[in-house]
Order: structure tokens, then C-alpha cells, then sequence
């Protein structure tokens, strides 16, 4: 399940994993957004990542941590602090090392061992003004060295693929962006590549769908993989979600349910794929019309969504 902080207090997270445990939930995907965590260059607040981390060691849940995102003294001249300005990438990448090295000090001693890198790099959203894919084998590339000296065992995922929607210009499709990846080396020293299959408000393996590179179409993307002789290495979903409310392609509270449960139940009958991670427990505010906001299977209050209620009976039952 992907968490994000929100102002959470530390009684709200441990409510928050309280529901996770119920769900019988075992990953827990955290961001550790460089730009919160060093808003001042040299000065580090670990809280929320701190208390996401404790929490999951106290409820024997594994730890995915995303490391993603440029505080602005680090960016090259993108002006303000908005949240397309800290999805650019960094200006120094030995300072994007070091952040990736420190983040690994603190936290591999403490049971976290699995590391995303970037997230949607091959969306307009997540790395503007376009994805390039040479920048982001670089940043990868440098991330993923600092990581692994200080945990060579560490696994390390390309950052998660997003599909390509209707927009010209706006995303590449994961397969196309996979196999540059493989082009320019970066996929070939990652342990594992990292998608979002988003499919609403279609179900997962229903046809046809609006996107390029939703859930029914990671055969393909795994049919990359192996052209290139990476049979061992896993698909993780480390994002799969329908938003509910009333906004552009939302579905009903039980349609999201229905669509979580039947991506369980697909992922499962592919031995190629990791962890399924949901996105995401809580609503990001209570704008019903806002997409964003509500991908939770929890309302803003904690209160259940139906996904919810089905997640918990189905680790009971």
C-alpha cells in the first residue's frame, strides 16, 4: 500500500498502519522526497519517513522507499517551489549521490532494502518539460551506485512506468521507454522494473482501455524484458488504483473495489510479478471533482471505502 504524509500526525500513522495490518498488508511504499527532506541544503527532516519506517517494522510489514524529487537549491533554474518545479531533475548529480548514499545510511540499518528511483520518469508530469530518457538513465544510473555502496544487496527498480493517456506529447509508452532504457544500459543494472498499470475506469484486463501501458498490457512490457535476457528480474506494481468521487474517468466505490481484488487476482496467475502495491489508503483531500484526491480505499476521515472493507475480508476470510 503506498502512504503519504499529509501533515500525519504520528497518532494518524499509527491508526493508518493499524488498518494495514487488518488488510494483512505486507509492503508499505513511502516516499523520501529530497525536496522535504533537504528544503535546506544540509538540513535534514526524517520525520515522516522516520515514523513511516518504525511503524512498519512494528507491524512486520517491508519497506519500498521511492527516492524522488530536487529541493530548489538543487535544481538547475526552475524558479518558485511548485510541485512541477520539484519534480525537476537535479542540477549536480553528485549531489542527487549523496542524498541517495545518506538516505541509505539512515535507513538500510533499519530493514529497508528495496528502492524505487524516480517515479513516472517517462511521463511530462514526473520529469518536465518531457521525458528524456538518457537524463533519467543517468540519475538511475548515479543513484543506484551510491545505494549499493552502502547495501550491495540492495533492490533497486527502475521508477515506475505510467501508462500514456490521450495527450500528444505527454508520456511514452513503458514499452518503447523500457527498451531505451535497455539501449542506453540503465535497465540492465536494475534488479527489477518498477510499473503503474492504471486501467480505470476500465477493470484491469478489460479491452479496450484509453491508455497505452495499462494492466492488460504489462505482457508486453514483460516481453521486453526478455528480449533482453532479464527472465529473473521482476515487474513490480508499485501503483495500481481507480480514483472514486465524481471527477474525469472516476468509478463508483464498488467498482474500485471489484477492480482491486480482480488485479490481485491477475497478478497472481503471472509467476514475472513482484509486489502489488495499491494506490493508495488515504484521500489526498476532500475535493470529490479532483482525481488526485481520491485514489484512497480510505476516506480523508480513515472512515472505509468499500476496497477497504473487501481488503479486510479477504485477509480474514
Amino acid at each position: 500500500m503506498t502512504v503519504h504524509s499529509r501533515g500525519a500526525d504520528s497518532d494518524a500513522i499509527k491508526r493508518q498502519f493499524e488498518v494495514m495490518a487488518a488488510m494483512d498488508v505486507t509492503w508499505v511504499r513511502v516516499d523520501i522526497d529530497w525536496s522535504s527532506v533537504e528544503s535546506q541544503r544540509g538540513q535534514f527532516d526524517w520525520s515522516y519517513p522516520d515514523m513511516v519506517v518504525d511503524e512498519a517494522e512494528a507491524q512486520g510489514m517491508k519497506v519500498l522507499a521511492v527516492v524522488s524529487f530536487t529541493p530548489e537549491w538543487a535544481r538547475p533554474s526552475t524558479p518558485g517551489d511548485n510541485v512541477e518545479a520539484r519534480r525537476s531533475r537535479p542540477e549536480n548529480l553528485s549531489e542527487w549521490a549523496d542524498f541517495a548514499r545518506t538516505t541509505a545510511e539512515r535507513y538500510a540499518p533499519r530493514g529497508v532494502h528495496s528502492w524505487e528511483i524516480w517515479n513516472e520518469p517517462n511521463t511530462t508530469n514526473f520529469w518536465p518539460p518531457r521525458p528524456d530518457i538518457n537524463e533519467y538513465g543517468t540519475l538511475f544510473w548515479v543513484a543506484a551506485d551510491a545505494i549499493r555502496e552502502v547495501d550491495p544487496d540492495a533492490t533497486i527498480l527502475i521508477g515506475g512506468l505510467g501508462p500514456k493517456f490521450e495527450e500528444p506529447d505527454a508520456e511514452i509508452p513503458p514499452t518503447d521507454y523500457l527498451e531505451q532504457l535497455y539501449a542506453n544500459g540503465a535497465a540492465k543494472r536494475a534488479d527489477g522494473v518498477a510499473a503503474h498499470p492504471y486501467s480505470f475506469p476500465a477493470l484491469p484486463m478489460e479491452d479496450p482501455q484509453r491508455m497505452i501501458g495499462g494492466f492488460k498490457d504489462l505482457p508486453a512490457l514483460r516481453a521486453v524484458m526478455e528480449r533482453h535476457g532479464d527472465e529473473a528480474k521482476k515487474i513490480w506494481i508499485t501503483e495500481f488504483g481507480a480514483p472514486t468521487g465524481d471527477g474525469p474517468h472516476a468509478v463508483s466505490e464498488d467498482d474500485q473495489a471489484t477492480a482491486l481484488l480482480e488485479a490481485r487476482r491477475q497478478a497472481a496467475e503471472w509467476d514475472w510479478v513482484g509486489p502489488l502495491i495499491y494506490y493508495e489508503l488515504v484521500d489526498g483531500g476532500p475535493d470529490l471533482g479532483d482525481t488526485e484526491q481520491n485514489f484512497g480505499v480510505l476516506h480523508e476521515d480513515l472512515s472505509p471505502k468499500p476496497a477497504a472493507d473487501a481488503l479486510i475480508e479477504s485477509a480474514t476470510g
